[in-house]
């Protein structure tokens, strides 16, 4: 009887605390549920975080930013017509020659100088500014700039993707809000445009015409006459390593127009009894001036062609050079690679640049006459 009340007793004991147990409810929780708490504790962190004020200069950096990122997604969606549009732009064409506004080429100097090279092309231009005046719209009051400090904050330690991602900015505007950048990609004007890049890359790329045309000349003379072109082309490149300076290409055309005239008199009727001799045509077979006499005017102006192409292209080489301002200097002559280097280096700053090249012109012996202090701050700033 003691032993089945003992186990009466130790059954009680158990149910009762397997009652008491049963009266703590454990909480199920899903998935999604666990992700929403931990969404809004994060929230809730941020946004203490986001208690300090964001300066002014952070706000414009994010917005720059947002700009940045949301024109690089809005031009992959524009259609393929403005996509060969840009390609051939960024390509084929020396942009910056055909920028007229003072501003934007202070902006592309200044670019340029901190080594960014890319010179952006009218419809980036467009839809860059109507892209700053919508994020401003949306941004530049004190509920935006709370936002900013968010985005601000959420952006620190990202990888990866941009923080446009963090804004729901891109998929509530959509490409036709954009009404300039979509007036502009429409079919008619973009015709337009292409036939105006056409004309630019003609011009871009007058140098690789004007060798097309010499050799044309070869081809089409095949004689003494036209073996100057390759000759002085590739005796040039043996001398120099840049681009050839505009005395080289005034030789090429005095020597052209010569030629040119000298073609033309040789097919007038009164020297037709000269040419048709045997003593002369003998010669030219043997030596190959390439001097001929053609009685059908198209073979006359194929025969003449390579000498216009040149002359036509070495002027258009002559625009293309006093509007890049590199007629008189070539590239080298105004700024050497080094001193390219350490421009970029030094983020354009040219009193930073000309101490610097002053500094190597004495061997740096100047620093040793300065005070301790400043010869210890002039080797902090040349190990950064």
């Amino acid at each position: 009887m003691e032993d089945d009340k003992k186990e009466f007793d130790l059954d009680d004991e158990e149910t009762t605390k397997a009652l008491e147990m049963g009266t703590k409810k454990k909480s199920v929780q899903f998935p999604e549920e666990a992700e929403k708490e931990d969404e809004e504790a994060e929230n809730e962190e941020i946004q203490k975080d986001a208690s300090a004020q964001i300066t002014q200069e952070e706000a414009q950096m994010i917005q720059s930013k947002l700009v940045a990122e949301f024109v690089k997604v809005k031009l992959g969606k524009i259609r393929m017509l403005a996509k060969f549009y840009i390609m051939l732009n960024q390509y084929f064409t020396d942009q910056i020659m055909f920028k007229n506004n003072k501003e934007e080429l202070q902006t592309i100097v200044q670019n340029h100088a901190e080594g960014q090279v890319n010179v952006p092309t009218e419809l980036e231009k467009i839809m860059t500014v109507e892209s700053e005046d919508l994020i401003k719209a949306r941004y530049d009051h004190s509920e935006g700039k709370r936002e900013l400090e968010i985005i601000l904050i959420k952006s620190k330690g990202m990888t990866g993707s941009g923080i446009l991602s963090l804004t729901d900015f891109e998929g509530s505007i959509k490409l036709k809000m954009l009404e300039k950048s979509w007036a502009f990609t429409r079919t008619g004007p973009m015709m337009l445009r292409l036939l105006e890049t056409f004309f630019y890359i003609i011009i871009s790329n007058t140098q690789g015409f004007i060798y097309f045309s010499m050799i044309y000349s070869m081809y089409q003379n095949a004689g003494i006459v036209s073996i100057f072109y390759p000759m002085s082309v590739f005796g040039y490149a043996m001398l120099f390593e840049t681009r050839p300076h505009s005395s080289y290409w005034n030789t090429v055309r005095t020597y052209t127009t010569f030629l040119l005239f000298f073609k033309f008199i040789c097919n007038l009727s009164i020297l037709e009894p000269v040419i048709n001799d045997i003593a002369f045509k003998k010669m030219t077979t043997y030596l190959k001036i390439g001097l001929y006499d053609y009685a059908n005017m198209w073979h006359l102006i194929m025969y003449m062609s390579p000498e216009i192409l040149i002359i036509c292209f070495i002027m258009l080489n002559e625009i293309k050079l006093k509007l890049l301002g590199l007629y008189h200097n070539i590239e080298q002559e105004i700024e050497s690679v080094t001193q390219g280097i350490e421009r970029t280096r030094y983020n354009g700053d040219e009193e930073a640049v000309k101490n610097a090249n002053i500094m190597l012109s004495n061997m740096g012996m100047a620093r040793y006459f300065d005070s301790l202090r400043d010869q210890l701050k002039m080797e902090r700033d040349f190990v950064q």
